[in-house]
């Protein structure tokens, strides 16, 4: 079995996009905006964004659902989607069933982690409410990353949110009287298009392994065919997601337009990231940074006007990583 540190860059055209509203005021619903600073001017502009949350709660719902197809253990909040991740006393009884406590840090990390895949990769901040629970804190920080997705350096300057009219009809209808002027609702909602970045990395070197005690740390949770097989689901977790682009909001009406300009994935046996893509150099900073500096890593590159298709680049690159998993 072998550690693998897996790393995702790329750069994706969303077009009409809502996948990340913030608020309503009114019958207006704000698109999430963030500031970003312009490399060469310095000059911050707020542009349209999209969320590492955001993200990661699309990536932890393929991961439970991959999970409970191969067998393995997921809680009843996150087989549900519901990512409390244990949060306190009342969520952890809820989420595993349990009557009592583990007495513990140890012991409830265990009984954590053993018993959901979900809060195993993505992990979770056990803070007890309760008086005179055993256990006050447990931390376990997750095992990916993800960053937010802003647009390309390239077109900070040109980038628009637009709001939409639309409106909804109950004329006609016996719950619209004549004299009433309520048989229209109009309200608006703000939209995106840009050269989006994406960024995700995966550090496989802790799933099903304790973290929280430093003379604990590293030891199984969980049998050692198991360990291989949730760093394997996690990484098909990943294909899938990306492959169905399955986060977002809003998606049932607002279902974007989105094609891969280009990414790189980085298959590694240590901590190796790919540069930004940020800046359109970031594939030749990747090919520079490998010759200076490896973990045993392989680069699988994908461009737009390549040879091969998107799905194959990607599947190739876990394909590598899932076979220096199974050692």
């Amino acid at each position: 079995m072998g550690d693998v540190f897996f790393s995702f860059r790329g750069r994706v055209y969303v077009n009409v996009e809502a996948l990340n509203m913030v608020e309503s005021i009114g019958n207006y619903v704000k698109h999430r905006r963030v500031p970003v600073v312009v490399p060469e001017s310095y000059i911050t502009y707020m542009v349209p964004a999209i969320s590492g949350e955001s993200i990661a709660h699309g990536y932890q719902y393929v991961l439970a659902q991959k999970a409970v197809e191969e067998g393995l253990p997921v809680c009843r909040l996150c087989r549900a989607g519901i990512f409390l991740k244990s949060t306190n006393t009342d969520v952890f009884r809820y989420a595993f069933g349990a009557s009592s406590l583990p007495a513990t840090e140890k012991d409830l990390e265990k009984a954590i982690v053993a018993n959901c895949i979900v809060e195993d990769v993505g992990g979770f901040l056990y803070a007890a409410e309760e008086r005179g629970a055993k256990v006050k804190n447990l931390k376990r920080t997750s095992n990916f990353s993800v960053g937010y997705m802003i647009p390309v350096a390239e077109a900070l300057v040109n980038t628009v949110v637009e709001p939409q009219l639309h409106t909804r009809y109950a004329l006609g209808t016996k719950f619209v009287k004549r004299d009433e002027a309520r048989g229209q609702m109009i309200y608006y909602v703000e939209i995106a298009s840009a050269p989006y970045v994406f960024s995700f990395d995966l550090d496989t070197r802790y799933i099903g392994r304790s973290t929280f005690l430093v003379e604990t740390a590293g030891e199984p949770l969980v049998g050692e065919e198991e360990i291989i097989k949730r760093r394997l689901v996690a990484l098909d977790a990943f294909a899938e997601f990306m492959i169905e682009m399955m986060f977002g909001a809003k998606k049932t009406r607002f279902l974007p337009v989105i094609e891969w300009e280009s990414f790189i994935a980085a298959v590694s046996d240590g901590t190796w990231t790919v540069p930004s893509p940020f800046t359109n150099k970031y594939i030749e900073n990747a090919e520079k940074k490998l010759e200076k500096y490896s973990k045993n890593t392989k680069l699988y590159i994908y461009r737009r006007d390549g040879d091969k298709s998107f799905e194959e680049v990607l599947l190739e690159a876990i394909e590598d990583a899932k076979n220096r998993v199974k050692g």
